[in-house]
């Protein structure tokens, strides 16, 4: 007799319970004395109730009630911060660089660990912002001249850098001046730095420039130095998950140790050892991310299965990756991620094995139809949650995918290799890494080719009736008898494919139309402004929103490669964020700013840019005016550059846009 589906998932059930009970802190935190009762109440009823589907339940209940009295501990725990209270006090301090640094206006952001702040020793995890230079390699010890300590941001500059923080269990943001490296952290974290920096210096070895950026993304979940197009290129192809290391890495590398494992003859048990040891320090030099910790955990699973003769549980693995993920830390279920790796993981679980079961008796050219029905069950599991968290569907996922993951075994397996052998074969490294940089710049080909198709805009109402209209089609084949359920799924898979595409290809890409008139659209950036001017003869940009908003991109959507003028109001990152960028991407032909005595980060940025390409810059006052085409625009506010210590707002540029006997006031947010 078959044994039910309680029967055989009972354990994969009862860790499912605890994992819920875990995540719920993050959402909802009830009392600790009320988790412990319904433990308890449930566990007791556990015990005197007879064997079967109710004392499971019970069970389940009270290993939840534990993992919810647990996670709200741990809550309580990463909540606790003795720098909050000190929060815009500047003092010495010592840190400890836990991660690469990545560009962060004129400076550059790293996750370090505070050990030291003035006289106190302590050990809490902050994110430093460090001057506009080089910065340390993760696993320095960095001796600060003069940290000052600040609370993160809240939604309200267009980016909420507080909900952001609290889930990595970070309450302050401290501001470095004057740095000096002193060590190197050493025990664990030391192994796993020195790991890392082999593997940097090999890939290093045979490339330079875009494609060693690549393989930093690709190998070592590194994007930072990926030009601000390439990214975008990446997440609107959908092939932004190849650049963040995720378990498709760990797999890959498990899998590629084990078949060398097996050609060398070492045996199952040698097999199986180099496996778990190659995740492990694969883990340890990218990070224990959450998509890695979980393949981590899955990997060593299946390896201890292996080893025991017993076939290994993809569903158990995920379940219990994710207990001791929230364990941990409960905030990660808010994580997009964490969230992304998990639904996705999930969507494989149930796809592959009737996807196998469907092409066994098909030839082995029809290999790619397998591949892409795993994408496309992989998008549909994800969409919501990148819909939900950046806004977005890329309608071009599964076919990118399909065009560009045969290429991931080759640049992690020609990468990797090359820095196991590079102590020995410091010429063979060289020459590997040119070959995995070939292959990473075939994977950047299909994120730019996918990323210049037209792409349909996903409106919330869209997104939420495919997913219902899914959601019904799938119950309604379900229910279907055997031999017309295949006839009708594949049907209608041709039929949506055919939708789709005809939708696609029906949006046309938009393209400028140049105006008869004056015409004003402001851009949606949220938090911020950003006013784009166009008339016969002249496109003026005030204000271009926070980074963010991605401006730039809004305005090559539109059709838009130059503007007459950009105006930068005043130096707050909700105006001038994305200046830096739009001057990067488009050709400006002028830049107008009101060279105020207060300055910041994104106007400096900004200005160094357009020095670079060649833009003039012009310091604008009251009475000043400018004739571009058949706009005049004219200057009425400010009238001096103001001090140092005024709030810029006072002194923005307030200016009057004239066409004809159309009047635009535009006054920033003086």
């Amino acid at each position: 007799m078959t044994p039910s589906f309680g029967a055989r998932r009972w354990p994969t059930l009862l860790l499912l319970a605890g994992c819920v009970g875990l995540a719920l802190p993050a959402f909802w935190s009830p009392p600790a004395a009320l988790a412990i009762a319904l433990g308890v109440l449930a566990g007791a009823v556990a015990i005197a109730a007879p064997r079967g589907a109710a004392r499971l339940l019970c069970v389940a209940v009270a290993l939840g009630a534990v993992g919810l009295a647990w996670g709200g501990l741990r809550m309580d725990d990463l909540g606790r911060s003795s720098l909050r209270h000190r929060v815009g006090e500047s003092a010495s301090a010592r840190l400890v660089v836990t991660s690469p640094g990545r560009p962060w206006g004129r400076s550059t952001r790293v996750f370090a660990d505070l050990v030291r702040f003035g006289s106190d020793h302590l050990r809490e995890r902050v994110l430093a912002e460090l001057p506009d230079e080089r910065a340390p390699p993760r696993g320095a010890i960095v001796e600060i001249v003069r940290a000052r300590l600040r609370a993160p941001r809240g939604p309200e500059t267009g980016f909420d850098e507080r909900a952001w923080l609290t889930r990595r269990g970070i309450s302050v943001v401290a501001r470095v001046d004057g740095m000096r490296v002193v060590g190197r952290r050493g025990g664990i974290g030391g192994v796993a730095d020195r790991l890392r920096a082999h593997v940097e210096h090999a890939l290093s070895l045979g490339v330079s420039g875009e494609r060693r950026a690549l393989l930093r993304g690709i190998v070592l979940g590194d994007d930072g130095d990926l030009g601000p197009a390439l990214r975008d290129d990446f997440r609107a192809s959908g092939l932004a998950h190849l650049t963040a290391v995720s378990g498709q890495n760990v797999a890959i590398v498990a899998l590629g140790l084990t078949a060398l494992s097996w050609l060398v003859a070492v045996g199952r048990l040698g097999a199986q050892v180099v496996a778990v040891a190659g995740i492990l320090g694969y883990a340890l030099a990218v990070g224990w991310e959450p998509s890695v910790a979980r393949a981590t955990v899955a990997g060593t699973v299946a390896c201890v299965a292996v080893l025991g003769s017993r076939r290994s549980d993809g569903w158990h693995a995920l379940v219990l990756g994710a207990v001791l993920l929230l364990a941990w830390r409960p905030t990660i279920a808010l994580d997009p991620g964490f969230q992304l790796s998990f639904a996705a993981v999930a969507a494989i679980l149930v796809t592959v094995p009737r996807v196998q079961a469907v092409a066994a008796g098909y030839p082995p050219i029809a290999r790619p139809v397998v591949w892409a029905a795993v994408a496309l069950a992989c998008s549909v599991a994800t969409a919501p949650i990148v819909w939900l968290h950046f806004g977005y569907v890329a309608v071009w996922s599964v076919p990118a995918n399909v065009a560009a993951e045969p290429a991931m075994p080759l640049v992690l397996g020609l990468a990797l290799t090359g820095a196991i052998l590079e102590p020995v074969l410091p010429e063979a490294t060289t020459a590997l890494s040119w070959l995995a940089g070939e292959a990473a710049a075939w994977i950047a080909a299909c994120a730019r080719l996918f990323a210049r198709l037209p792409q349909v805009e996903a409106h919330a109402g869209a997104v939420v009736g495919a997913l219902v209209v899914g959601g019904l089609a799938v119950w309604w084949v379900s229910r279907l008898p055997p031999h017309r359920r295949r006839q009708v799924s594949v049907t209608s898979v041709a039929v949506a494919i055919v939708l789709a595409l005809a939708v696609v290809v029906t949006q046309r890409s938009p393209r400028w139309v140049a105006p008869s008139g004056l015409r004003v659209t402001f851009l949606d950036v949220g938090q911020g402004d950003a006013v784009l001017l166009e008339a016969p003869g002249a496109a003026v940009l005030v204000d271009e929103g926070p980074p963010e908003a991605r401006v730039d991109r809004l305005l090559r959507d539109r059709g838009i490669t130059s503007l007459s003028a950009l105006v930068l109001t005043h130096p707050q990152r909700d105006h001038v964020g994305g200046a830096a960028d739009v001057i990067r991407s488009l050709a400006v032909e002028r830049v107008l700013e009101p060279g105020l005595a207060v300055t910041s980060e994104d106007r400096d940025r900004a200005l160094s840019v357009a020095r670079e390409r060649g833009s003039p810059v012009s310091v604008v006052r009251a009475g000043d005016e400018f004739t571009l085409g058949r706009l005049r625009l004219r200057v009425l506010w400010p009238s001096s550059p103001g001090r140092a210590d005024e709030d810029p707002n006072e002194n923005a540029i307030v200016m009057l846009a004239s066409f004809g006997r159309v009047d635009v006031l535009l006054t920033a947010d003086a």
